[in-house]
């Protein structure tokens, strides 16, 4: 099966995709919706498509701990997609992944992706990790 990597932006939203081993993956889509709600069943129909059997949401943790504006609203978003999603939604640290998306490459559409593939990367090993009792 797959999972499904989400990095919510405010106009753009990145998606990357697990590969069917759940050992890599690989930026999928930039979707370019700023209308919550059409956010939402659109990141459902890539779900659905792609026959994932989880969705992991980067979550901008400030790096001083505590909340802020942006990871408040990201976790409002995370709320309505497990409302609505087919399958499980967590949320996962995405703490550098834009800056790491960013180095060596100019600002893109695709850099949105990227960050989503490093946060899905991330989550990736740490789970083979915790399996294999690191």
């Amino acid at each position: 099966m797959r999972i499904l990597g989400i990095d919510l932006g405010r106009s753009r939203t990145g998606l990357a995709l697990s590969d069917i081993e759940e050992l890599t993956c690989a930026p999928l889509a930039v979707i370019a919706e700023k209308d919550e709600q059409a956010l939402l069943r659109r990141v459902v129909a890539v779900a659905e498509e792609h026959g994932v059997k989880e969705i992991v949401v980067g979550l901008p943790r400030p790096l001083g701990g505590g909340t802020n504006r942006q990871l408040e609203s990201v976790l409002d978003f995370r709320a309505r997609l497990e409302r609505i999603a087919p399958v499980p939604v967590l949320g996962w640290d995405e703490r550098f992944t834009s800056k790491m998306a960013q180095v060596g490459r100019p600002h893109t559409q695709a850099h949105d992706a990227v960050a989503a593939c490093y946060m899905l990367q991330n989550y990736l090993d740490s789970r083979r990790h915790s399996e294999q009792g690191g």
